[in-house]
């Protein structure tokens, strides 16, 4: 049987802590790995026009036209739990645009988690980041098996005839 040490004072990490010490030495450790992660991950928040402005871009406005759309789509893609952009040519004839993008993924329970993941995806991030929008809607829907499915419609240029010099860009995410 191997030899336990011996506690000497040459040896105080080994010295056994009593139960308030050992709370207070789990709080601490639970304290610093918390603070470790809010460091490690980006802010709690993020918005679509606080993330336009931190990149140089104005402000976009959101849109009940887009809003519904946005809501139309989620719907649909929970319901047949589904990611993609089935539809958005139909969509997007509904609105007048001379750019038009959307984002979609699944997996996040709220807004700021999804513009989050938008941001660090290259190609969601771009669409977030094009010029000339003007407005947004946002929607989310929860399917049967409890996964939430988001979209992002966005366009520009509202007010303009319908399709003029048209510029299409959309991804899937996740």
């Amino acid at each position: 049987m191997p030899k336990r040490p011996r506690i000497t004072q040459e040896m105080p990490h080994m010295l056994p802590l009593s139960a308030p010490r050992r709370r207070r030495a789990a709080l601490a450790l639970g304290l610093a790995l918390a603070a470790a992660f809010a460091l490690a991950t980006p802010a709690a928040a993020l918005d679509f026009n606080s993330f336009r402005r931190a990149n140089g871009l104005p402000p976009v406005s959101r849109s009940a036209a887009l809003n519904r759309l946005a809501q139309a789509h989620a719907a649909d893609l929970a319901r047949r739990q589904s990611l993609d952009h089935d539809g958005f040519d139909a969509r997007m004839r509904t609105v007048s645009w001379n750019t038009a993008a959307e984002n979609v993924l699944y997996g996040c329970a709220d807004a700021s988690c999804a513009f989050r993941l938008w941001a660090n995806s290259s190609e969601h991030r771009a669409n977030m980041l094009l010029p000339g929008l003007t407005q947004y809607g946002l929607a989310s829907a929860k399917a049967a098996n409890g996964q939430v499915y988001w979209v992002l419609e966005m366009t520009g240029s509202a007010g303009r005839p319908k399709h003029k010099a048209r510029k299409k860009r959309h991804t899937a995410g996740r």
